[in-house]
């Protein structure tokens, strides 16, 4: 359990710290050159440019993987839900772009791996909680006398 949580704040913060990095630059430099972004890509998309999404990259991604991770260093009692919430946001971030922009980089499948890679560890660290919540009613409750 403990290398579980461990894990998921280590991809957290990864996956936050190239979200702030990449936000950041996408709200400095809307053209998307800082980033190695081709501007001929939003032709077509409801995007002038890539401000919005950085924005929506930075909040969604960079601000909230930070803030989950410091829910799983505390160890507060729902952040295993919080974990699987965060890879499919940022799964579902990943397979917007991809659709918006036609083609695909290789930050990209790195995400969606970051993603997918923390769905897994909150389902796992979840399961765990349940077990060891199970075990820990079953343990308390009073036996009843027999009549």
């Amino acid at each position: 359990m403990k290398t579980a949580r461990q894990l998921s704040a280590f991809v957290l913060l990864i996956a936050g710290s190239i979200a702030i990095y990449g936000g950041i630059h996408l709200i400095l430099d809307p053209t998307g050159n800082s980033l190695g972004f081709p501007f001929y890509l939003l032709n077509g998309t409801i995007f002038p440019d890539y401000l919005l999404t950085g924005w929506i990259l930075l909040l969604t991604v960079g601000v909230s993987s930070v803030l989950i991770t410091i829910c799983v260093l505390q160890k507060l009692s729902w952040y295993s839900f919080l974990v699987m919430v965060q890879g499919a946001v940022i799964c579902v971030y990943v397979f917007i772009m991809m659709l918006l922009l036609g083609e695909t980089f290789p930050i990209e499948w790195v995400y969606l791996i970051l993603g997918i890679a923390l769905i897994g560890l909150g389902v796992l660290q979840n399961q765990r909680r349940l077990i060891v919540e199970a075990q820990r009613r079953s343990k308390v409750q009073p036996k009843q006398k027999r009549k």
